[in-house]
């Protein structure tokens, strides 16, 4: 949906859990990436957070998207950074 939303001229953001977006990653490299679409992910809970379950870990969601071409990837250290 939001690679559509881009493909028409619009800036989307898209706030996901990691863990749901580690299932739709094909759909990022074919819908988003390789098209240089401006889609912007917020992933909530990527990288090495609290005790969420073994299915839960978001571990390699920074390395995973980093990866991607076209992609810039940043994740913020506190509040104030994420703001500014």
């Amino acid at each position: 949906f939001a690679a559509g939303l881009a493909c028409e001229g619009l800036t989307p953001f898209v706030a996901i859990y990691s863990s749901f977006l580690q299932r739709g990653y094909d759909q990022i490299v074919h819908d988003v990436s390789l098209q240089r679409l401006p889609v912007r992910f917020a992933m909530d809970r990527a990288g090495l957070v609290g005790a969420d379950g073994a299915t839960h870990v978001g571990a390699f969601d920074i390395t995973y998207m980093a990866s991607l071409p076209h992609m810039v990837t940043m994740a913020p250290s506190n509040e104030a950074e994420l703001i500014n």
